[in-house]
């Protein structure tokens, strides 16, 4: 079994987002869809906080090829919101 760690969940909803065709992401959503996930699916409560830390890590890192994600851009608004869009194989 797969221990669920902040990043493990992080990778397996970013993947479940590609393969549902979402690719954009908005900081709200680690505080509320991100959080849900875990409980749902992994059974586990991680705080908001700690999904942003494991977010900002696998950008750093670039811990996202093998889900396809060839890049993450960041998307400039006027919004003190970060929103970023996952640039994938299949949609460049």
């Amino acid at each position: 079994m797969i221990k669920s760690t902040t990043k493990v969940i992080m990778r397996d909803w970013l993947n479940d987002r590609i393969l549902n065709g979402k690719r954009i992401i908005k900081s709200h959503e680690f505080e509320i869809d991100l959080v849900e996930y875990g409980k749902r699916f992994w059974g586990v409560t991680k705080l908001p906080s700690a999904y942003s830390r494991a977010w900002r890590q696998i950008r750093a890192s670039r811990d996202y090829d093998d889900l396809g994600i060839i890049d993450v851009k960041k998307i400039n608004t006027k919004s003190k919101e970060g929103i970023w869009e996952l640039v994938t194989r299949t949609l460049k």
